[in-house]
């Protein structure tokens, strides 16, 4: 049961977030779960249709704009549904909202891969009517999106359908919210609609960049399996429509498959879907189910994470594991948004969230989706260069904060352009890519170029001292203090960032001279910046407080007050309810900021340091963002506090299962769900990748009898079994290879069960 999600609760208060819940994705189609049926107009609603990365653009209004703010905004498109089936029965028009329901029940198949709804509706007349509705976006074909939707009765009825697609569509706003857009967005024009047999075709484009879409639905009525020809069609609403009559024992069943394509990723829209459409002639929705469910056996294979002893953790995980990986593209043309594609919060922009807690899944399950996020940045770096250009920065790229095409949409430069750490972050994940893959070849072609340009910046913003090196005014993770000076979060990533750039430049010296010659020449690297990344690195000042023992978050932290204005806070989160400057004169914090570089790296801190800080932090801190429990769970987890650990898991895994940050229904926390599979395999697994092998140490939290879970670490797939007695190891795939448990290096070569001494028990 754990695979399956689902409610039998009829509630119209909460059908925009079982949208987002039950919806279906692929990571290039995005379809919110809304009824087919469609609503009563004031019904809490939002219907949407995503395409990784299709967008237009506006310009952003900057009423005292000045030098180097960004002035073209994007906002991902909810583009013309093809869900829509409108049924009549005796006359009478079915509609949820509007009907007596005998009977209702909605869920997510995980297994499957699909979702759907079971109605049974009780007519005007006193007749039943039987709705059965599935649907799926394949992940074997990332261009389909496909339903089926079933009408049976034990009784007699004339059945009139009108199926077909909706044009008229608008994004979501809501003023009230930052986080969304303030204003209606409806920038996709229709250039043509065509309804010929039982097919529709139409072809659109965005006002302002022109881009081109191209959708095409084939809609296939059958009568107990005897197909039935639509009767009439609609041009002018793209609709086809069928009259009956059914009986007891009769069942019809319409089929929609929805092909789509758009110019991003290929010149001629409509060639490209008349190909798919032919070379997919034969396929069916049960085509396209059994093909999803069989692409699942081997993701779950491979991804799975089995807890005994917690269902409710059970589901979660799986819930967060199957979305993240139905969010992540298949191409290298797009990364994946903070909403995923089920929904328009943050306006489909891409954040630093996509490297440091979504990526590492896929690193270490899923190494060629990994590849693909990377290969984004590299394809967006010029617009990166062109940034930093416009930052001041005669070197280097300052990757935008967030965005859509590589361009800066951030109009807030102070939690915007100031997080100067989404460079070191992106080198972070290229790094973990490289060490867990051992792919030379990306290092060489794409990842040494991302790694020296990201590390110019720092050479920059910062500067050097007597004896340090400081980087100021910048803004760490913790949006609610900006514009600091030495933020210990973006020192420690920058100095990976030049340390993992210096490293790979003498490599490539010993390895790949001619492609390194080639690379310093294509972008003007002397030695001496090289020299300059290693000085930087050693000098990097980390801010540290002898009398606490601990790390401060920045040069200034320690001298502000705690967070005490007013007496009573006013609710959460504090960026709706208090002016930026006000937060950012206190001790608050949003989200981890030091306690996330404890958990991201090794920087040198004594046990001591890093267990009073992470106490002094957790006292101040508001967790407003959904990431925070991420690293505050993990490093409880090594800290040996199995407890606080579960405690802030068990958030992470209900987040948007319980809605618990309320805005669920402008999507999924794509992020909170990458963190939380880090929380259960970095936390409890205790795992940490060592250069070329990986190392664990789990520590279970006291309600779990045992975990296992999968890393796939340089071509060999490791099973992790770990329970009160023992830890154990199988090599599902690869050759032979070393592993270390709780401080010893052991040989995997089939399988190993290793008790686990006293005090390391794992729990």
């Amino acid at each position: 049961m754990s695979f399956l999600l689902e409610t039998k609760v009829f509630n119209p208060l909460f059908f925009s977030l079982e949208e987002t819940l039950y919806h279906s994705e692929n990571g290039y189609i995005g379809v919110r779960a809304s009824f087919e049926e469609g609503y009563a107009e004031t019904t809490n609603s939002l219907p949407g249709t995503y395409l990784s990365a299709f967008h237009d653009t506006y310009p952003i209004s900057h009423p005292e704009k000045l030098h180097g703010f960004p002035e073209i905004g994007e906002r991902i498109l909810n583009i013309t549904d093809v869900q829509s089936v409108r049924v009549r029965v005796d006359g009478q028009q079915f509609q949820l909202t509007d009907s007596s329901i005998e009977q209702y029940r909605r869920f997510l198949d995980m297994r499957e891969g699909l979702s759907g709804r079971d109605v049974i509706w009780k007519t005007g007349l006193g007749k039943l009517l039987e709705v059965r509705a599935r649907r799926l976006a394949s992940l074997s074909h990332p261009e389909i999106f496909t339903l089926e939707y079933r009408l049976s009765s034990q009784q007699a009825m004339e059945v009139e359908i009108e199926a077909g697609i909706l044009e008229n569509v608008n994004n979501l706003f809501d003023s009230s919210d930052p986080r969304t857009p303030s204003t209606p967005f409806h920038e996709l024009e229709i250039v043509s609609s065509k309804v010929e047999d039982d097919v529709i075709t139409i072809s659109s484009r965005t006002k302002t960049t022109g881009d081109s879409l191209a959708i095409r639905v084939e809609q296939h009525l059958k009568i107990n399996g005897i197909p039935l020809v639509p009767g009439s069609h609609n041009k002018r609403n793209a609709y086809l429509s069928w009259k009956t009559r059914i009986n007891r024992g009769v069942t019809i069943c319409l089929e929609k498959i929805a092909f789509f394509s758009d110019s991003l990723r290929h010149p001629n829209c409509e060639k490209k879907l008349q190909f798919l459409s032919e070379e997919l002639a034969d396929s069916s929705f049960e085509t396209f189910r059994a093909e999803q469910e069989d692409h699942l056996v081997k993701f779950w294979d491979s991804a799975d994470i089995q807890i005994e002893g917690d269902e409710l953790s059970q589901r979660g995980l799986r819930f967060n594991i199957f979305n993240l990986y139905q969010c992540a593209p298949r191409v290298s043309n797009a990364s994946i948004p903070a909403k995923g594609l089920s929904g328009e919060g943050y306006e489909g922009h891409y954040f630093w969230d996509a490297e440091i807690y979504m990526l590492p899944f896929f690193v270490y399950t899923q190494p060629q989706l990994a590849k693909n996020l990377l290969l984004f940045r590299y394809f967006t770096l010029n617009h990166a260069r062109t940034h930093a250009r416009k930052m001041g920065h005669s070197k280097g790229a300052a990757y935008p904060w967030r965005t859509i095409t590589g361009r800066e949409c951030s109009s807030h430069y102070p939690t915007g352009s100031a997080q100067y750490h989404i460079n070191a972050d992106i080198a972070y994940a290229i790094w973990r890519y490289w060490e867990a893959s051992n792919d030379i070849d990306f290092i060489v072609r794409y990842g040494a170029e991302l790694l020296f340009e990201t590390a110019r910046i720092w050479l920059e913003i910062g500067n050097f001292t007597k004896n340090d090196f400081h980087i100021n005014t910048v803004t760490g993770p913790d949006e609610y203090t900006c514009l600091v000076n030495d933020n210990y979060y973006t020192n420690a990533m920058a100095r990976k960032n030049l340390e993992t750039a210096a490293n790979v430049c003498t490599l490539m010296e010993a390895t790949h001279r001619p492609a390194l010659e080639k690379l310093k020449d294509s972008i003007g690297l002397e030695e001496s910046e090289v020299s300059s990344w290693q000085k930087a690195a050693k000098l990097m000042t980390l801010p540290y407080d002898r009398e606490l023992d601990i790390n401060p978050q920045d040069e200034s932290f320690l001298r502000k007050p705690k967070w005490k204005p007013g007496g009573e806070n006013r609710g959460h989160p504090y960026l709706l309810e208090y002016h930026p400057l006000t937060l950012s004169r206190f001790q608050i914090c949003k989200q981890a900021d030091t306690v996330l570089a404890y958990v991201l790296l090794d920087t040198g801190e004594s046990d001591s340091t890093i267990r009073n800080s992470y106490e002094y932090y957790e006292k101040i801190t508001t967790h407003d963002s959904s990431l925070s429990g991420v690293a505050f769970s993990i490093l409880a987890s090594k800290l040996g506090d199995s407890e606080k650990a579960y405690k802030y898991f068990r958030e992470l895994v209900v987040l948007d299962l319980e809605n618990t940050h309320g805005n669920t229904r402008h999507g999924i926390h794509a992020a909170n769900m990458g963190g939380s599979w880090m929380a259960a395999v970095w936390g409890f697994g205790g795992f940490l990748p060592k250069g070329p092998l990986p190392a664990f140490s789990p520590r279970l939290p006291d309600k779990w009898k045992s975990m296992v879970f999968s890393i796939l670490y340089r071509n060999s797939l490791i099973e992790v079994e770990a329970n009160r007695s023992s830890v154990n190891f199988s090599l599902r795939r690869g050759e032979p290879c070393e592993v270390e448990l709780y401080g010893e290096i052991l040989l995997l070569k089939n399988e190993l069960r290793c008790p686990v001494p006293p005090q390391t028990n794992p729990q």
